[in-house]
């Protein structure tokens, strides 16, 4: 019996610890302005500004639960680790692994006799062509799973 593989697309973790970043500035940002000039503004603009700053701030804790993304691969199974939760596929269940996404991103979408599950550990911007690492990432599933077969 192998040991477990855990693995995380470098592309898709990249993409999730920029939002972090971006929205932890923002997140300082925007206080830091209605404090500066809150006074200047009316109450109503102050209150907006409230709102932008708790939407910006949920959208920062909710990519940070991100970070924790990544598959762990062993002989039964694939466990996809999600921002709230876990999917464990066993290889015989899975039917098929294809690259696809929309407009912006790449995502992988695994399928099975009863669902397609996009794990978010496999989704990427769509910026200089696929990632490299999300084709590593693709072709490791695909080897656990010709060998589970």
């Amino acid at each position: 019996m192998n040991e477990p593989l855990t693995l995380r697309c470098r592309a898709a973790f990249a993409r999730k610890l920029a939002a972090v970043v971006l929205l932890g500035y923002f997140s300082i940002a925007v206080p830091v302005y209605l404090v500066l000039n809150g006074n200047d503004e009316g109450i109503i603009e102050t209150l907006l500004g409230g709102c932008l700053y708790l939407v910006i701030a949920a959208a920062a804790i909710g990519n940070a639960f991100g970070l924790r993304c990544k598959m762990i691969l062993d002989d039964e199974g694939v466990t996809f680790v999600q921002s709230a939760g876990e999917i464990r596929l066993a290889w015989n269940e899975i039917t098929a692994i294809e690259v696809g996404g929309d407009s912006h991103t790449w995502e992988v979408e695994v399928r099975t006799a009863t669902a397609n599950h996009r794990p978010s550990a496999l989704k990427c911007l769509r910026w200089f062509g696929k990632p490299k690492s999300l084709r590593q990432a693709v072709e490791t599933l695909e080897r656990y799973r010709a060998a589970a077969h």
